[in-house]
């Protein structure tokens, strides 16, 4: 065999070897080297945006790997547009990264993203097209026991309703078994719009160990269009508080469809932001304060004519 055969049969083996390891790595996106890169992308799992089809099951794929291999972060980036028919569960350890222009239409009626603790969300536009639904866009279940030295975390999401029917939950907050806790968790910079409830914070009595959500912080929150903008459900104390939440830099549009701007319950719960045009409502006192409130703070450019009042030692400006 003359050296000008060696060279083409080593040249020939070389592009084989190659073209196998592209194959494996198109077929088997698990054989990547995601541990080194930090990240997965849900597209490596099937997601093809623009398709029409459900994108949803190529996402959680993605999750679930990312959880096994200890990998942390799942991206969905780009400025496209994917489509879910079906639940994602972040795990625990996991981020799901959107692109700030990257765009998610839910079609159906079912919990969008529910997080376990430890795990994150942000970016992203998520589209309720459908008008069949009526449950919550991101919900956080207080049987995950959410405290102070989790990273949980919600930032830099728009949720927005564009089926015209303000139906369902932008996010959901809920202790509601035995011994279930939300608290300490962080949500920034957020866009809700077109809901018929904005935001829900709920605690409801046990028989057992008390649950409570409390402590959580919301800064920079956008709410509009929503019938109902803040829900917080509870009482002053255990077996069932929701106290010590902090909104901070609010802004709150309301529409003619808004039918109430807080509704709240609970022990030392702090409010401060803008609520823009009034005169759009129904309701001179959109405003509400429970006979199971003590001791909330309300800082908002409304006098106290819009509020009612029915718990004790409440202040507002």
């Amino acid at each position: 065999m003359n050296k000008k055969t060696v060279f083409m049969v080593v040249c020939l083996s070389f592009i084989t070897t190659i073209a196998v390891y592209s194959a494996v790595m198109y077929l088997f996106p698990g054989s990547a080297d995601y541990e080194k890169q930090g990240f997965v992308h849900a597209k490596d799992f099937g997601a093809v945006p623009g398709d029409e089809k459900d994108d949803g099951a190529s996402i959680q794929e993605a999750v679930d790997y990312s959880a096994e291999h200890n990998i942390g972060t799942v991206k969905v980036t780009g400025g496209e547009r994917y489509r879910m028919e079906s639940e994602v569960v972040i795990k625990q350890g996991v981020e799901i990264e959107f692109g700030r222009n990257t765009v998610v239409e839910v079609v159906g009626d079912f919990t969008v993203f529910t997080l376990e603790k430890n795990a994150s969300i942000i970016n992203g536009v998520i589209e309720i097209s459908d008008a069949s639904f009526k449950s919550s866009v991101i919900t956080l279940d207080g049987k995950e026991q959410f405290w102070s030295w989790e990273i949980t975390q919600i930032h830099g999401l728009t949720l927005i309703n564009t089926s015209g029917e303000n139906s369902g939950t932008g996010i959901n907050v809920t202790a509601d078994q035995t011994n279930e806790y939300v608290s300490f968790v962080d949500f920034a910079s957020l866009t809700i719009v077109g809901f018929n409830r904005g935001i829900h914070l709920k605690a409801v009595p046990s028989d057992e160990d008390p649950n409570f959500v409390n402590g959580n912080r919301f800064t920079n929150v956008t709410l509009e269009d929503c019938v109902e903008c803040i829900v917080m459900e509870g009482a002053v104390t255990v077996p069932n508080e929701v106290s010590g939440n902090q909104f901070t830099n609010m802004q709150i549009q309301p529409t003619d469809k808004t039918e109430s701007i807080m509704t709240v319950s609970g022990t030392n719960n702090y409010f401060q932001g803008m609520i823009w045009d009034i005169q759009l409502l129904f309701n001179n006192q959109p405003i509400e304060l429970k006979d199971q409130s003590n001791g909330n703070t309300i800082m908002t450019n409304l006098n106290a004519s819009y509020i009612r009042d029915n718990g004790v030692n409440n202040t507002y400006e």
